[in-house]
């Protein structure tokens, strides 16, 4: 019969609370510096939203850019110009 061995790994790191999720720091390892990573709000969103706009689109709900932004009940020129095009 063989003994049962366990083994521990121990990493260092960090938990940062950030708006509305925490997020986990890794170390920096010497002579590597940390890539500033950071996502900038505004962005996802539109993103999002383009992506979203263009699913409406590609599954055939609106015809058009005017006809989502109807349906939506958006500003054309304002919303769907910045994200879509």
């Amino acid at each position: 019969m063989t003994v049962a061995t366990s083994i521990t790994v121990r990493v260092p790191l960090a938990i940062r609370r950030r708006p509305g999720r925490k997020t986990v720091v890794a170390p920096t390892q010497e002579g590597v510096s940390a890539a500033a990573t950071r996502a900038d709000p505004a962005l996802v969103k539109a993103l999002a939203r383009a992506f979203r706009y263009q699913r409406l689109l590609d599954e055939g709900r609106y015809a058009s850019i005017s006809e989502t932004a109807t349906g939506e009940r958006i500003e054309r020129g304002d919303t769907l110009a910045r994200c879509c095009g």
